[in-house]
């Protein structure tokens, strides 16, 4: 072999080689997790242990969280706006999924208005949005457990009584913080949920268009990256 030949083959095999290196550099590298319209936690938070009383009647724990995706909205039976709106957008949002996203994922509604809020009245109001709903309350007696799992998923909300009155007088009004809480498998909090529009009215609601991209997305991000 000629030198010139030796020469261009050495530089043909370098090249080869770089390029190789290159492929692999591009191959393993992160994926990027997915934009979506609120915030996916690098490290999924571990929920503080708590107890709950289910829409059936039944407690519902920690435990009950594992096996299955979970999507968690908030508010109380008697908010007369946004709360049956963001169920009825996730009734729509459950229906348009594809069979094997909605398969393993249930939709909890929990209650921030214990008081008032029984699993009888919860076992009315949910299943009038989608019988496969599960309403959370405290019952008697379950106060921490509830304050337990609220502060572990970071839901804000505030019962304000009537002037001159006190809680227990049943005269208050209730607010709340209006996000969804995406819950793993594992029974860790997995991303947080934004509203991303505002109504005539001026109430926040969610786009389920959006809902259902940024869903999938993070499912198949978490699939292919096995964060």
């Amino acid at each position: 072999m000629q030198p010139r030949q030796r020469m261009l083959l050495g530089f043909i095999l370098a090249n080869g080689a770089i390029a190789a290196v290159a492929a692999t550099l591009f191959l393993s590298r992160p994926i990027p997790p997915p934009q979506i319209q609120g915030v996916l936690l690098p490290e999924a938070r571990a929920l503080a242990p708590f107890t709950l009383t289910d829409h059936r009647g039944d407690t519902f724990s920690n435990g009950d969280l594992e096996g299955r995706w979970h999507l968690v909205s908030y508010g109380f039976t008697t908010c007369p706006d946004v709360c049956p709106a963001t169920l009825a957008e996730l009734a729509s949002f459950r229906s348009r999924l594809q069979p094997e996203l909605r398969r393993d994922l249930q939709v909890l509604f929990y209650s921030v208005d214990h008081r008032r809020d029984t699993p009888e009245q919860l076992a009315s109001y949910v299943s009038f949005f989608d019988p496969s709903f599960t309403g959370l309350t405290a019952t008697d007696g379950g106060e921490a457990g509830a304050a337990a799992f609220a502060d572990s998923l970071g839901i804000l909300s505030v019962l304000e009584p009537a002037a001159g009155t006190t809680l227990e007088d049943g005269d208050y009004q209730v607010s709340h913080g209006v996000t969804l809480l995406l819950l793993n498998p594992a029974g860790k909090l997995q991303a947080v949920l934004e509203p991303g529009r505002v109504d005539a009215m001026g109430f926040p609601g969610f786009d389920i268009a959006t809902l259902v991209r940024d869903y999938t997305a993070i499912r198949n991000y978490l699939r292919i990256s096995h964060v």
